[in-house]
């Protein structure tokens, strides 16, 4: 046990690199958002704003909400988040075969023991459905990548 200590320690240290986030503080960030494309606009006010984006200047963010089309100063934007919705159906099947593939482990660990005595294992079965179905809700999650969000000030 002292010994996965450490060599848990390490996986943890080794994989913070790898989870950094590149700068989202700079206003160009922006200039790499195409006409069109989903967004999530969060305000000075805490309002939010979703609508396809039309257009970023020094002075502000444009999108188009419903039938409006809304400019947002750049003084007045906190956040700006991407909505990526495109691998949704990937997602699922995903965050299911691996939900599902860690039930299986115990859930067959508990039917084998129970089949031995000619016992069913309703609860068996129940969680390894559980698994498919809770990844597969957790992958249909749509996810938001932040673009520009206000630095500390």
């Amino acid at each position: 046990m002292r010994r996965l200590i450490p060599a848990f320690v390490f996986m943890l240290v080794v994989q913070l690199p790898a989870t950094a986030q590149p700068a989202q503080d700079s206003w160009d960030n922006l200039k790499q958002l195409q006409q069109g494309q989903k967004i999530e606009v969060v305000d000075s006010k805490m309002k939010t704003l979703k609508g396809s984006f039309v257009s970023v200047s020094e002075e502000g963010l444009s999108l188009q909400v419903g039938k409006n089309l809304e400019t947002v100063a750049r003084a007045n934007v906190v956040r700006v988040s991407l909505r990526d919705t495109s691998h949704r159906t990937r997602n699922m099947l995903l965050a299911a075969g691996i939900a599902g593939g860690v039930a299986l482990i115990p859930a067959g660990i508990l039917l084998v023991q129970q089949s031995n005595e000619g016992n069913s294992c309703g609860a068996c079965v129940a969680a390894i459905v559980a698994g498919f179905g809770g990844g597969a809700a957790l992958g249909a999650i749509p996810g938001n990548r932040t673009i520009f969000r206000v630095g500390k000030q």
